[in-house]
């Protein structure tokens, strides 16, 4: 037979294939086909060639039979690799084969495309040829001892494939092409081939690994801050009514003086809220409650003293006292000679000045409504973990002064910033608490 064979018209024999060994193994299916009467005359040896319908997708009106197939291919895939350790069938890839041109290359990539070999795409292989030797057509095989040959093909050299190859399913219509299918040479022209089974399989995984990525780091954001909106006047004029600020979980680092932090109601709190509504004493413009997205009612104050100190209320202004700790009797003074000296105050000697820590807040709009003590009342020192709070605007504020201290296991977190409107945006700015000394 001469090397152009026209085989129009003809019904050519049952194709038989089997694997042989080379630099890499070529492994071909096993199928029958006649040629059709619009077969391309070539000087190429045909290897194989089968219809070019695409396989139809697996329904999955049955989960049982789904997830045990999706288990099958993550087994297949896991024999094959993935990521950079995936096998490259651009060397063993047959006829009926659904293969996956990758490429990292922006530059190859683009020419690859130019050409309709789309990177992602899944592609049916559609015949494989080679410029081989009629001689080489013949093979002989064995079975059952009889000697039996067949019009067969020996498997090129992976530098002599070439491949006709079009998409498995309809594309969209910027990428369809009217010269379906289109020749590549596997092995020289696309870096990586992976197959169906294996490209699926990783991008399931990759799929599911991005998805938990997202999922825990939206945990972890949820976690560590929240949102909270500010419908109330307490906090005047550091927070206005409708802004929303950012607020962040305080896990490591204490609440410190002039935090604004945003708190669960205790429960003497919640009992006041709860008395004084039945009473309409209090209303969304007198409380100070802010709305998370979950709509739980939370409170934003201002950190007025910590754990420890003594703090009191004097003409409705929070006060500490930062003299705790000092014994009146005795003073330290410097002498000349810069040694220090202890003197006893009843002898006469110069007394230190007294310092605290005042929060100029004002006096709040109904004070009848309340005890007398709210607004006046001796020094006492915080517990372990409790905290005194007020706002910014003591007009419009119920805060520490009359339903008393914040325990640290309410403190959801401290407020920074202001997010919205976009005027505001920006830092919390400061309250009015400051130190002063009195002889």
């Amino acid at each position: 037979e001469s090397g152009g064979d026209n085989y129009n018209n003809v019904a050519c024999p049952s194709v038989w294939t089997k694997s042989t060994s080379f630099s890499s193994s070529f492994a071909l299916k096993m199928t029958k086909h006649v040629q059709d009467d619009n077969e391309i005359k070539t000087n190429n040896i045909i290897i194989d060639e089968v219809s070019s319908s695409p396989k139809e997708n697996q329904s999955l009106s049955n989960p049982i039979s789904f997830l045990r197939e999706m288990k099958d291919n993550f087994s297949t895939a896991a024999k094959e690799g993935f990521g950079t350790k995936a096998k490259n069938v651009a060397t063993s890839m047959s006829v009926g084969d659904i293969v996956v041109p990758l490429c990292a290359n922006l530059t190859q990539r683009q020419l690859l495309a130019n050409r309709g070999i789309y990177a992602g795409v899944e592609y049916e292989v559609c015949s494989l040829s080679s410029s081989l030797t009629n001689e080489e057509r013949n093979i002989t095989s064995f079975d059952n001892k009889e000697e039996i040959t067949q019009p067969q093909v020996n498997h090129p050299k992976e530098e002599d494939l070439t491949a006709m190859i079009k998409p498995a399913y309809k594309l969209r219509d910027h990428l369809e092409r009217n010269d379906w299918p289109v020749s590549v040479r596997p092995k020289d022209e696309v870096p990586l081939w992976l197959s169906k089974t294996t490209y699926e399989a990783g991008t399931m995984l990759g799929t599911l690994s991005l998805s938990l990525t997202y999922l825990i780091t939206a945990a972890a954001l949820s976690f560590l801050f929240t949102f909270a909106y500010v419908p109330s006047e307490s906090m005047i004029p550091s927070l206005k009514p409708g802004n929303v600020v950012l607020v962040s979980r305080s896990i490591f680092l204490q609440p410190q003086v002039g935090d604004v932090i945003l708190f669960d109601p205790p429960p003497n709190l919640k009992k006041i809220i709860t008395e004084q509504e039945k009473k309409n004493n209090i209303n969304q413009e007198t409380s100070a409650t802010t709305m998370t997205k979950s709509d739980k009612q939370q409170f934003l104050k201002r950190i007025v003293a910590i754990p420890g100190e003594n703090v009191g209320v004097k003409n409705s202004q929070p006060y500490v006292d930062l003299n705790s700790n000092t014994n009146n009797n005795e003073r330290k003074i410097l002498s000349s000679n810069d040694e220090t000296k202890e003197e006893n105050n009843n002898s006469g000697s110069l007394r230190r000045p007294r310092r605290y820590r005042v929060d100029i807040v004002g006096p709040y709009v109904r004070q009848d409504i309340f005890s007398s003590d709210s607004w006046n009342r001796a020094p006492q020192k915080l517990g372990r973990n409790e905290y005194f709070v007020a706002g910014d605007n003591g007009f419009r504020s119920v805060d520490s002064r009359v339903w008393g201290n914040v325990d640290r296991k309410y403190i959801f977190g401290k407020a920074k910033l202001i997010v919205w409107p976009l005027e505001d945006f920006g830092p919390i700015q400061d309250g009015n608490i400051s130190e002063i000394e009195k002889e």
